[in-house]
C-alpha cells in the first residue's frame, strides 16, 4: 500500500531559524471578524526558513538560481535513505560516518537521518546542529552520479559552530558547474529511517524570480507493509 506523505514542515512563528536569527513572522491584513469581506494576511520572513532548499546562486552571483531549473528537476524516482541516527551536536559529518555501500547508481535524491530533528523547537536545534564536511560533496559525486539533491534533518549544511567550514561545504555541494548537489535543509525525517521505501518524491519550491533558496513542501509516495 502507498502512501503519499511530508517531509517538510509547515511554516509558522515557531519556525526555527539558523543560528537564531529572522524566522517567519505573519500579520493579520483583513478580519472578517473585524467586518472587513475576507480574511488575508501578510508574511515576512528569509527564503532559507524552514524546509528549504539552496540553489548555486546563494553563493555565487554567477550560479543558477531557481529560473534555471526545470519542473522535472523537482521530481525523483530513486531515493535511498541514508541513517546515521543520532548524531551529536556540533558533530561534522564526513564520508566516514556515511554507509551509502547500499545505494543504487542512480538514486537521484539522498535523505540523511541525523535524528537532530527530534530537538527541533529546542535551542540546540539552531545553534548546535551537525554539520557537512566539504570532502562529502567529491565523495558523493563519485559514488551517485546521478544525484542531484541531498536533504537532512538539521536547520542546515552549515554547523552553526563551524560556519567557515560550513561555507566551504556550501561551496563544495553548490559550485562544481558539472555536477552541482542542492542542499535541503530542515527536513522532517522524523516518520521514515533506512528501512523506508520511497517510490517517489516531489520538491515543490516557493516559486520567487532569481531566488537562490526558497522554502519547499516535500512530498513522498511510502510503500508500507
Amino acid at each position: 500500500m502507498n502512501n503519499w506523505i511530508f517531509l517538510s514542515y509547515p511554516l509558522n512563528p515557531q519556525a526555527p531559524a539558523y543560528g537564531g536569527g529572522h524566522g517567519f513572522a505573519e500579520k493579520k491584513v483583513k478580519q472578517m471578524d473585524h467586518g472587513d469581506s475576507c480574511d488575508t494576511k501578510s508574511w515576512s520572513m528569509s527564503n532559507h526558513i524552514g524546509t528549504h532548499i539552496d540553489f548555486p546562486r546563494h553563493f555565487s552571483t554567477r550560479g543558477k538560481d531557481i529560473d534555471d531549473y526545470d519542473p522535472e528537476f523537482f521530481i525523483f524516482f530513486q531515493v535511498f535513505i541514508a541513517d546515521i541516527s543520532p548524531a551529536e551536536p556540533e558533530l561534522i559529518i564526513t564520508p566516514d560516518h556515511l554507509d551509502i555501500s547500499q545505494a543504487p547508481a542512480d538514486t537521484d535524491l539522498l535523505l540523511i537521518k541525523t535524528g537532530f530533528g527530534g530537538l527541533r523547537g529546542q535551542d540546540i536545534y539552531s545553534q548546535d546542529n551537525p554539520g557537512f564536511h566539504p570532502d562529502l560533496a567529491d565523495y558523493l559525486r563519485e559514488r551517485l552520479p546521478a544525484l542531484r539533491v541531498f536533504g537532512f534533518d538539521s536547520i542546515s549544511l552549515s554547523s552553526y559552530a563551524h560556519r567557515d567550514l560550513g561555507r566551504e561545504a556550501h561551496r563544495a555541494f553548490l559550485l562544481d558547474n558539472n555536477h552541482p548537489i542542492l542542499p535541503l535543509e530542515d527536513m522532517h525525517l522524523e516518520q521514515i529511517d533506512g528501512h523506508t521505501e520511497i517510490k517517489q518524491a516531489i520538491i515543490a519550491p516557493l516559486r520567487v524570480t532569481g531566488a537562490d533558496g526558497a522554502p519547499c513542501t516535500v512530498l513522498a509516495k511510502v510503500k508500507r507493509q
